[in-house]
C-alpha cells in the first residue's frame, strides 16, 4: 500500500505549477542506521538540487518508508510510474519500448563478439548497445555513500536491471543530469567507467553471446 506522498510523488504534475510537468531524477536514500543523518545531510549539501533532481520533493529520505539497505530495486514497486515513465498512455507506451526494443536489437547485430578483433571497435560497440538499453537513471544514498560521499547512480533498463553503475560525487549529478538531456551521457566516465550489470555480463540474461 502506497502512502499518499507516494501517490502523489508518482504523478508528473505533482509539485508542480499548472501546466507544467516534471518527472526529474530520484534520490533514495537507503541507509539510517545511528550518526547517519549527519553524513546524508553533507551529501546533499554538495548537491545541486535544480540541476540534479529540479525539486526537492524527489529526494526520498523516510526510514519508516525506506530503510531497505542494499535492496534499493524496491523503488521500482512502489513508484514505477516515474520509475519507468508509465505517464504515457497505452499506445504511446507501447510505441515507445516497441521503438526502444529495435535500438536493442539493431544494437546487437551490430555487436558480435565472436567476430570483433578490435578491442576498441568492441568497447564501443558495447557502449553503444548499453546506452541504447538504459531507459533511466536514479542516485542511491547507500550505506557506502555515507561512509565514502560518493553517491551511487544506477542505469537501468525498462525491465529494473542494471545497465551500469558507478558512484560520483554529489557535484556531479548536476553534470550528468545535463548530459542526459542533451543525449551524450555515454561520453562521460560516469558511464564509459561504470561497473556493467550482471545481467548485461557475458552468459547474463541481456549479455553476450547474442542471438540475432
Amino acid at each position: 500500500m502506497r502512502t499518499s506522498a507516494q501517490r502523489q510523488l508518482a504523478s508528473p504534475y505533482s509539485f508542480q505549477p499548472d501546466g507544467f510537468h516534471c518527472w526529474g531524477i530520484v534520490w533514495l536514500r537507503t541507509c539510517y542506521g545511528e550518526g547517519t543523518d549527519e553524513a546524508h545531510q553533507r551529501l546533499l549539501s554538495g548537491l545541486n538540487l535544480d540541476l540534479a533532481l529540479e525539486m526537492e520533493e524527489n529526494i526520498l529520505d523516510d526510514a519508516a518508508l525506506y530503510d531497505w539497505g542494499d535492496d534499493w530495486r524496491r523503488i521500482f514497486e512502489v513508484i514505477p510510474e516515474r520509475s519507468f515513465e508509465e505517464v504515457l498512455d497505452d499506445g504511446d507506451a507501447r510505441a515507445a519500448r516497441e521503438e526502444h526494443e529495435a535500438w536493442i536489437q539493431e544494437a546487437q547485430r551490430e555487436l558480435d563478439i565472436d567476430e570483433v578483433d578490435d578491442i576498441d571497435a568492441l568497447k564501443e560497440g558495447t557502449m553503444k548497445f548499453h546506452f541504447r538499453a538504459v531507459c533511466r537513471y536514479l542516485f542511491v544514498s547507500d550505506r557506502v555513500a555515507l561512509d565514502l560521499g560518493e553517491v551511487l547512480v544506477v542505469f537501468y533498463d525498462y525491465c529494473g536491471r542494471t545497465v551500469r553503475q558507478s558512484r560520483v560525487r554529489p557535484e556531479c549529478c548536476g553534470e550528468i543530469a545535463g548530459a542526459w538531456f542533451d543525449g551524450f551521457i555515454d561520453e562521460m566516465e560516469v558511464f564509459t567507467e561504470a561497473d556493467i550489470g550482471s545481467d548485461y555480463l557475458p552468459g547474463g540474461l541481456c549479455g553476450p553471446p547474442y542471438s540475432t
